[in-house]
């Protein structure tokens, strides 16, 4: 007998999750809804403007997230493999000193994965589609109970997984909503590219830093910011003009003729504006204390893609060590 699950939302991880649960057990019969798909274009529906690449925010003493991220490290590195993903690898190695940033003294690159977006969702959405699956769009979810009653087949379903992102904690019957903010980041998409993820920080705006994301398909990301509390979905031209600046004084790779068949100039294809779901005591990725159906996975804040597969290895565990009597 299939068990029906809900998984609400279709970012990078309500979908990471979706897949991992079909492929962990053949009875769950998945169903992802969410108000927005991918190619919808707004400001809420985040994973569309990553950057994005590996990097782990985990200190040496956060072990938690430390396991979230190691997943997608291990499966970034099998799907760097498959032409169609969209992730791009590059060795590690020291520095010599001739490949040093001015101002610099030391410097190491590792073997870091960046995930190229336009081709990495949709290759995502094909993978669950072709697990079985079922991705629905609805109306907008007010209360988590709703969720329960769209479910593809017309039954109710046993289990809701709430990877909803910034809209997880707002809907009613989820009791988290002060613990959780938006932080806005602004980066571009250019036709330059570069030879590798290059950041550099420590500049006159805390919130700001320098990062370059060379993308597979050639060109590559180049950002950012990180306001909190800060929902403007419109560009500030001033912060696009400080980052133009910044990479051509500190990356000049980017606009070096004679490398990669760049310009003179940053040719910017486009700026993207997102919202980061960032939650105070780091994601939650548990089973809701009240509602023995119910099970959160948000909170991930600008670490989405790195987080996707922790997240998913996590939400899988909760889900089947309850199948066999879920408590309704």
């Amino acid at each position: 007998m299939s068990v029906p699950v809900v998984v609400v939302g279709a970012g990078v991880i309500g979908l990471t999750a979706a897949l991992k649960l079909k492929q962990s057990n053949n009875l769950l019969d998945v169903t992802v809804v969410a108000t927005f798909l991918f190619g919808d274009n707004d400001i809420s529906y985040t994973s569309p403007y990553a950057g994005a690449n590996w990097q782990s925010f985990a200190s040496p003493n956060e072990k938690f997230l430390q396991e979230i991220d190691i997943e997608a490290y291990r499966e970034f590195g099998n799907l760097a493999d498959d032409p169609r993903s969209g992730i791009w690898r590059k060795k590690k190695h020291t520095l010599e000193s001739a490949e040093l940033l001015p101002g610099t003294v030391c410097g190491r690159e590792f073997d870091g994965f960046v995930i190229s977006v336009p081709a990495y969702l949709p290759y995502l959405v094909q993978r669950c589609l072709e697990s079985g699956v079922i991705i629905k769009r609805v109306l907008k979810i007010t209360n988590i109970e709703h969720a329960r009653n769209v479910h593809n087949s017309g039954k109710k379903a046993q289990f809701v997984i709430n990877c909803a992102g910034m809209f997880a904690s707002k809907f009613a019957g989820v009791d988290d909503s002060s613990k959780n903010y938006v932080v806005r980041g602004q980066v571009l998409v250019v036709r330059n590219t570069i030879s590798k993820i290059q950041i550099v920080c420590g500049f006159e705006h805390p919130d700001e830093e320098l990062y370059v994301f060379p993308r597979k398909e050639g060109g590559a990301i180049i950002g950012g910011s990180f306001y909190k509390n800060n929902h403007d979905p419109v560009e500030d031209k001033a912060l696009t003009q400080r980052i133009l600046d910044r990479a051509t004084t500190y990356l000049p790779e980017l606009i070096d003729e004679k490398m990669h068949g760049n310009r003179s100039y940053i040719d910017v294809v486009k700026v993207n504006v997102g919202l980061r779901p960032f939650r105070e005591d780091g994601p939650r990725i548990e089973k809701d204390p009240k509602k023995k159906w119910l099970i959160h996975g948000y909170g991930a804040g600008g670490g989405g893609y790195q987080g996707s597969y922790g997240f998913a290895k996590k939400i899988v565990e909760l889900v089947n060590e309850n199948i066999s009597t879920p408590r309704l």
